[in-house]
């Protein structure tokens, strides 16, 4: 199934820069929403072996075909090869026309502008991120993009994120989107959504500072990152419980269990090891990735926030159905997950550095605490006005 072309969506009521660019889509009723019985179930697994075979037992091939639409052409280009990207070039008239689109051709991280660069995975792979910093901020959310877009398409609702939620946004290609280099396969977007990790630290963000935001296919890398890497909360906006759920509902001789130990992006799985609090919105009229999905991920999630099920919402209008809802609920999730009471600073705060191993010097320093940066992390001003970040474990009563 070849990709389709975009065409220009509205902006949601209330926020201009929320418009994005999003392929043209039909809604039939996916297979994944019913089980198509026995027989038809037993004909897809067969059909399936017979591709899996043409592969040669590939199965990132295979879900690469199934599961992957990287718009034709992409929306963007990036003018460099070099790591730090000064510009981003539209490929569609509909976006060079637009204000929303034009204002960010820039990456120079000015005026609500984002900073660019070009990633080098473990796979080898070189694929852009956007950051939209945001001044006092504390926590920077990590958004893994649906499937049938890109990073070009996404840059105004980057943006309105990063200001309606007060967040600073760091915003990850796929192999196979966009500029980036490679096939988009199961194992490819893993390592892209390791290296947007990684680049996280190097921005100087601490672990426990880091929200993984994936939305529809983007939950997969999501997933798979927050079961394995250090985060403070996932947000998980309309997740399939695994690549091939996706595709065909549960049944009799379904390949959601003939196949269920080759099943890529099996969330339902990966979410019983995510240590972080887990906050799920999907819509109850979704035909193309059924609301079971999004219960199945709670029901597994150890720390489960309370979902939101939008009513009404289907895969691709959720934000529009929700409303302002949204963003009050999200809103609320991250203060949750957030800063803490206990080292709120209002009056002085005085705190002597103690079991510091990085700079042992600093140990019995008699130090102002500044600013809470994280639920594990403040920064401190030294004697001689240098401020630097500990964490509270290495602060005791001065």
């Amino acid at each position: 199934m070849a990709a389709e072309a975009p065409i220009a969506a509205q902006p949601l009521e209330g926020d201009a820069t929320l418009a994005t660019f999003a392929p043209v889509q039909s809604h039939p009723v996916s297979p994944a929403s019913e089980d198509q019985g026995c027989a038809n179930n037993c004909l897809i697994s067969t059909a399936l072996a017979g591709i899996l075979c043409s592969k040669r037992c590939d199965v990132g091939r295979v879900v690469a075909e199934f599961a992957f639409f990287p718009p034709d052409p992409p929306t963007y280009s990036v003018p460099t090869e070099e790591d730090d990207i000064q510009r981003i070039d539209f490929n569609y008239r509909e976006l060079d026309c637009d204000p929303a689109y034009a204002s960010l051709r820039r990456c120079d991280g000015g005026s609500g502008r984002c900073s660019g660069r070009l990633l080098t995975t473990r796979r080898g792979s070189r694929t852009p991120c956007f950051y939209f910093a945001r001044p006092g901020a504390d926590a920077c959310l990590l958004y893994l993009h649906a499937n049938a877009t890109d990073c070009g398409a996404m840059l105004p609702t980057y943006a309105a994120f990063s200001r309606r939620l007060d967040v600073h946004v760091l915003a990850g290609e796929y192999s196979g989107y966009g500029p980036a280099t490679k096939s988009a396969t199961p194992r490819n977007v893993e390592a892209d959504a390791e290296a947007l990790y990684d680049e996280a630290l190097r921005l100087g963000f601490a672990a426990d500072q880091l929200i993984l935001y994936g939305q529809s296919v983007g939950s997969g890398p999501a997933c798979y990152l927050a079961a394995r890497r250090e985060c403070r909360g996932v947000v998980l906006h309309s997740p399939i419980a695994s690549g091939i759920r996706a595709l065909v509902a549960p049944g009799c001789c379904s390949p959601v269990y003939v196949y269920g130990c080759l099943d890529p992006f099996n969330n339902a799985r990966e979410a019983k090891r995510i240590r972080a609090p887990v906050y799920v919105v999907h819509g109850t009229r979704d035909d193309e990735v059924p609301i079971e999905h999004g219960k199945m991920i709670v029901a597994n999630a150890p720390q489960s926030y309370e979902p939101f099920w939008v009513v009404g919402a289907g895969h691709n209008d959720l934000l529009e159905v929700a409303g302002d809802a949204f963003f009050v609920r999200l809103k609320a999730f991250l203060l949750a997950v957030g800063k803490k009471d206990d080292f709120a600073v209002g009056a002085r705060q005085r705190r002597r550095i103690t079991g510091l191993t990085a700079r042992p010097e600093l140990n019995g320093t008699v130090v102002d605490v500044v600013t809470v940066e994280s639920a594990q992390r403040v920064r401190v001003r030294l004697e001689d006005g240098t401020e630097v970040a500990v964490k509270r474990e290495n602060l005791e009563d001065a």
